[in-house]
């Protein structure tokens, strides 16, 4: 497939399989990252995942503009998470990670991680959403602020204060814990 995007190829020459198959390949690794911003958890990941490819299968020949895939992609993903955060199966498996948690990590997992990265993705995951999933689309998936703005639907001024005062939230969360050890 090349250079080509699912778009930049007549409907003819390019099927939905193909199509699904090209958004997995270029861009399915970076949705999951992303997914798990939210979701946190790996099994619900693999499942707002699906459900993602589903919607992105049945709507892809809706889509005209290449250069517009990767933000309906994610804009797909966003919408897929707040719905999934708002479902009761959400909380079922809160307070299920909340009793295992404990005895499901080994220290090996600990000792794979380097120990700034791994704070600063503690803190990060620590955020509120409307913080974590901006700092996640500027940095992570380098979205512009205007890009940001029109996949989630707030002003672009809005997004620069949520960026702001979610550094400003990390700062001090980082500050406290190298404070405390």
């Amino acid at each position: 497939m090349g250079e080509n995007t699912p778009l930049s190829i007549s409907a003819t020459e390019f099927s939905k399989e193909a199509a699904i198959e090209w958004v997995m390949d270029h861009h399915g690794e970076s949705l999951k990252r992303f997914i798990f911003t939210y979701v946190k958890n790996r099994a619900q990941m693999d499942d707002v995942f699906q459900d993602v490819m589903l919607t992105v299968y049945q709507k892809i020949d809706t889509i005209r503009d290449a250069s517009s895939l990767k933000n309906w992609l994610y804009r797909i993903t966003a919408n897929k998470c707040k719905d999934y955060l708002r479902s009761p199966l959400h909380r079922l498996f809160i307070w299920k990670d909340e009793v295992f948690e404990k005895t499901t990590q080994t220290p090996e997992h600990f000792v794979l991680l380097d120990e700034q990265k791994r704070e600063v993705i503690k803190a990060i995951m620590n955020l509120p959403i409307k913080y974590r999933e901006v700092l996640i689309l500027q940095y992570y998936q380098e979205f512009s602020i205007e890009e940001i703005s029109k996949l989630l639907d707030v002003n672009p001024s809005t997004i620069r204060t949520r960026i702001m005062r979610a550094k400003e939230k990390l700062k001090v969360k980082l500050k406290e814990d190298y404070l405390n050890e």
